[in-house]
């Protein structure tokens, strides 16, 4: 058997500098944090962290490290044991990044759940589904736009292709007053208590409109850039059983001028969501749709805020018969734009394109 003084040399160093010393210190300091805040924390963050403090001491206390390192050839001298410890910290923490996403964005899953569950039982509780049943219901997503909503609610046609209209805002937690200018103006109103985004907000409307039993819902912004004379081109194919849902666009149609950045971008992105889905797609950041409500359990809504894209991408790949008409997009009545900077606003829409079509 080997002589346990060997053993022991052979684990534990030979001096113990002052880096190792730091390091042993500082795992018995971060271990002592845990135990004494532990209640303060959940078991994962608790784990973790001992998990943490454990494996410092491990690193500064012993030899094993070297031994691992050099299992995978990184050799003493040259830098090569710091290079190693660097590319196993990299993939700790990479995957520690990935946890910390899924955790977040399972978080995100459950609000977003939870935002919708409420704003369904205040809607049924007040007895509002029946305002909607049979009809095309138009849903308003808004947030902080108190002195354009009333606007658009005015010009809301009573029926449209001889079917009656009903008109849902959805307040995404506005601060401005927003919802009370809504009913004031005869629209129902839903409401987030926290601004989570236009994205958020449509699922939440989608979500009523399907349990109410409306006939066709149609989306448009609350801030008069689309136009309620036009929701005849969208709703008419719907009515007729040419399509399940049909698509405004502004490039078959009009728009007042934009940035050039944006316009540029608008081009760009039609092109990339036409090559991955093999469809021609003339506007495909456009919010102005109609859908008939039974087809939209089939679609899986994520995103929070950059949900044109998804919407489309989505009825694409479940094949659902779709088609895009003019419409006409005019610069808002007042206010300013919520969406990002071009720059964020541009990843923002990648990103949404990427995860939906690769899901």
């Amino acid at each position: 058997m080997p002589d346990a003084a060997l053993i022991q040399a052979s684990i534990f160093p030979a001096e113990l500098t002052l880096l190792r010393a730091a390091g042993l210190v500082f795992a018995a300091g971060l271990v002592a944090f845990v135990i004494w805040r532990r209640r303060e924390m959940s078991n994962g963050a608790v784990l973790l962290a001992l998990l943490g403090g454990m494996a410092l001491a491990i690193v500064a206390g012993t030899e094993l490290v070297d031994a691992v390192l050099e299992a995978f050839a990184f050799e003493r001298g040259n830098g090569e044991r710091i290079l190693g410890l660097a590319v196993f910290a990299i993939a700790i923490l990479f995957l520690l990044v990935l946890r910390a996403l899924t955790e977040s964005a399972r978080m995100n899953q459950q609000l977003s759940a939870l935002l919708e569950g409420l704003a369904w039982e205040e809607f049924r509780n007040a007895k509002l589904p029946e305002r909607f049943r049979g009809r095309v219901a138009v849903v308003i997503p808004a947030y902080n736009e108190s002195d354009s909503v009333a606007a658009v609610i005015a010009r809301m046609p009573s029926q449209v292709c001889e079917v009656d209209t009903a008109v849902l805002v959805v307040d995404d937690g506005s601060r401005d007053g927003t919802a009370d200018a809504a009913a004031r103006a005869g629209a129902i109103v839903a409401r987030h208590v926290i601004n989570r985004g236009g994205g958020a907000a449509l699922r939440t409307g989608y979500r009523l409109m399907s349990e109410s039993g409306a006939l066709v819902v149609v989306t448009l912004d609350a801030d008069g850039q689309h136009r309620p004379e036009e929701m005849e081109r969208l709703v008419k194919p719907i009515l007729d059983g040419e399509v399940d849902m049909a698509h405004g666009s502004r490039v078959l149609g009009d728009a007042d001028p934009d940035s050039r950045s944006r316009e540029l971008g608008i081009i760009f992105f039609n092109r990339v969501v036409s090559f991955i889905t093999r469809t021609k797609v003339s506007d495909c950041s456009n919010g102005y749709r109609a859908v008939l409500t039974t087809v939209l359990p089939q679609l899986v809504l994520r995103q929070e805020q950059f949900h044109t894209s998804e919407f489309m991408i989505e009825a694409i790949k479940r094949g659902i018969p779709a088609k895009e008409v003019p419409v006409t997009v005019d610069k808002r009545l007042s206010g300013h734009s919520k969406k990002p900077a071009v720059v964020r606003y541009g990843l923002g829409f990648t990103n949404a394109i990427v995860r939906t079509w690769l899901r």
